[in-house]
């Protein structure tokens, strides 16, 4: 078995993981998805991924809590439960030792943004401070769910070029590639909260009009299991932000729509990354008129 292979079915681990955090999947479980025996999964995982099983499913979920906390007016009970802890005080002893924060100082002191001041205190954190670029257009829109062609890369984000041109590869010679399509990105991690080398991104496409999971050229490019499908948008309201300009504006883009936008506005944000829609391509537009719309999913007001 070559390590691509060993790749392609650890990605297959991830996103079941991803998709079931809630209900904590056992050992035996993802071995299974994976096709390897528990004890040989288990060190493969470890080898592979630098932490655990149960250490990348309890980061997950404490870095999903951080974003509660941070991001949202639930008691700091309801986010401990829903992180999986059966009691506040063994919730907060694993907060602290993860963010060498209490949840109630962290949700005060604003924690991300303290450890985003920390790891590079000359840059400014928010897109308002950015001198001589437009200002984010902001509104409430519906997305309806799109099925789109996707690939997983993990690591910093702005590391994710070499994702989308493989992406691109395997998508044109099988005619997937259209004049009207789109390219999404998921970004499950706050670079703030995640390590980056951690930071998981779903680089995604959309499929040309009619395409679905039977038409034949996508049946046969998901034997190539790097590849998968999934939808992004859903029947609920989401906050779009429209950002002209380098991508690096785009993370204090976000900084300002959950730091001003979601308090001035009432609304929250639900436990789910939203997406960015790029608009046009860095190989074809300069850097200042790139143009990237972060759609981002809301609780019912």
């Amino acid at each position: 078995m070559n390590t691509l292979s060993y790749e392609e079915r650890l990605h297959r681990v991830l996103r079941h993981i991803e998709s079931n955090l809630d209900s904590r999947p056992d050992l035996a479980q993802l071995a299974e998805i994976a096709c390897f025996s528990p004890y040989h999964f288990h060190r493969i995982f470890s080898s592979m991924m630098g932490e655990s099983v149960a250490a990348y499913v309890r980061r997950l979920l404490l870095e999903r809590a951080a974003q509660q906390v941070a991001h949202t007016r639930d008691p700091i009970t309801l986010i401990a439960l829903d992180a999986g802890y059966e009691s506040v005080d063994a919730f907060t002893r694993a907060f602290r030792a993860h963010f060498a924060a209490l949840p109630s100082e962290y949700r005060r002191n604003d924690g991300h943004l303290m450890r985003a001041r920390k790891q590079n205190p000359d840059a400014p954190l928010f897109h308002h401070q950015v001198v001589g670029v437009p200002a984010l257009e902001i509104r409430v829109t519906k997305f309806a769910p799109l099925l789109v062609a996707a690939m997983r890369h993990t690591g910093p984000y702005d590391d994710c070029g070499s994702a989308w041109l493989h992406l691109f590869s395997l998508l044109g010679p099988a005619g997937l590639l259209h004049a009207g399509m789109v390219a999404y990105g998921v970004s499950h991690d706050n670079p703030d909260v995640t390590p980056k080398d951690k930071c998981r991104m779903d680089v995604c496409v959309s499929l040309p009009e009619g395409v679905t999971e039977e038409t034949p050229a996508i049946r046969d490019l998901l034997r190539n299991k790097e590849l998968f499908l999934r939808h992004i948008g859903s029947d609920c309201d989401y906050v779009a932000v429209k950002v002209q300009g380098d991508y690096a504006l785009l993370h204090p883009a976000y900084r300002s729509l959950f730091g001003q936008w979601f308090p001035q506005s009432g609304r929250e944000p639900v436990n789910d990354p939203g997406f960015e829609a790029y608009y046009n391509s860095p190989q074809t537009t300069a850097p200042e008129d790139l143009l990237t719309e972060i759609f981002i999913p809301m609780k019912p007001e």
